[in-house]
């Protein structure tokens, strides 16, 4: 049988590929200029700086004219009503915050006390401390640190009367304290126009003696002046007669801070007002508390004069001796009286001072 052969010759076939395509590149991106965004955060920068410097402008006007002894370059600024609007909102955003800060601290000391009080000490460990404490001295709080000079006319606040605070961030602190006592119990009104970084240095800065004479002069229901000054004043201070400054600690410094105290006293006086002044505690910062002392010497030594009420704060504290000290003994107690800073009270402070000028009021419904 004849078979068939296959052809020896075979198709080759070959394989199709895609016909090729031309690609077009996207162009290269240009390399990114990063100052644009510098830019843009500069500006977002200075706006922050701005927003600062107009709302904290009083705080930094203190700063530079304590620092400087010098009127700051933004007070160029004050003849604009839009430039002062900003320092009012300053000064309320810090009374707001003020208010917050001391509304935590009480709390906080809240629990403070009923841990110490409840949890912290067992009745063994507390019977023990009041042994040790038997030998240790400690504070008699009855009318301690307030003045032998005492007035002419007691401190009478009847109904409808009225209770007006000047002072420094000291002063913010134990205000409320009374504030809240008199209102609560009797129904008391008050004023209270303490701020921060004040005093009788720079009246240019801010005036106590004119601020004092016209609430004075329109509220003729106050008939307690209650006034913690001091801190703030220890720089050369300029001379309001001959002008120019006077250095601090010299005899001509020392005259025109007492004639600062004079118009403040006078004033009460002719307005029929009773003045109790609490003179500044020592401090923590050796030359702070240097100044201080001598600051001490100069109020005690012109209330006197005056008849005025003093209550000296460092007696109050158990620190008579001109030595600070951050806790003072109570009821068998170590009490923290300061805070961190060495010179502003604690809660606790703040009270045992507000409770010493509530000791010196009479109240008659």
């Amino acid at each position: 049988m004849q078979t068939s052969n296959q052809p020896t010759d075979t198709i080759t076939q070959t394989k199709q590929y895609p016909e090729p395509k031309h690609i077009q590149l996207k162009p290269r991106p240009k390399p990114y200029f990063h100052g644009k965004s510098y830019g843009y955060l500069l500006i977002v920068l200075c706006l922050f700086a701005t927003l600062g410097a107009w709302i904290m402008q009083n705080s930094i006007n203190a700063y530079y004219l304590q620092t400087y002894h010098k009127s700051s370059p933004l007070s160029l600024l004050d003849r604009y009503p839009a430039w002062k609007m900003g320092g009012d909102i300053g000064d309320k955003l810090y009374a707001w915050h003020g208010d917050l800060t001391s509304d935590i601290n009480q709390k906080n000391q809240q629990i403070v006390d009923y841990f110490n009080n409840n949890l912290a000490y067992t009745p063994e460990y507390q019977a023990m401390m009041a042994k040790s404490l038997e030998f240790t001295p400690t504070v008699q709080m009855d009318n301690v640190g307030v003045s032998e000079v005492q007035p002419d006319n007691p401190y009478v606040l009847h109904s409808g009367d009225e209770i007006f605070f000047a002072g420094d961030s000291m002063m913010q602190g134990v205000a409320p304290h009374i504030q809240q006592y008199l209102q609560k119990n009797y129904n008391i009104k008050s004023v209270n126009l303490a701020k921060q970084s004040t005093g009788l240095a720079y009246p240019s800065l801010f005036n106590w003696p004119k601020t004092i004479e016209e609430t004075l002069s329109t509220n003729a229901n106050i008939k307690i002046l209650v006034v913690f000054l001091g801190p703030n004043d220890p720089w050369d201070m300029p001379d309001l007669v001959n002008g120019g400054q006077l250095k601090f600690q010299t005899p001509e410094w020392e005259m025109g801070y007492r004639q600062r105290m004079m118009d403040i006293l006078d004033s009460a006086k002719n307005h029929n007002t009773q003045v109790i002044w609490i003179t500044p505690p020592n401090m923590k910062k050796q030359k702070l508390n240097e100044q201080m002392i001598y600051l001490n010497q100069i109020m005690q030594d012109e209330l006197k004069h005056h008849h005025a009420l003093v209550i000296d704060s460092r007696k109050l504290l158990g620190t008579s001796d001109d030595i600070y000290n951050d806790y003072l003994i109570q009821d068998g107690k170590s009490v923290k009286m300061r805070t961190s800073d060495g010179i502003h009270f604690s809660v606790k402070g703040q009270k045992l001072i507000a409770q010493a000028v509530q000791d010196q009021i009479t109240i008659i419904p």
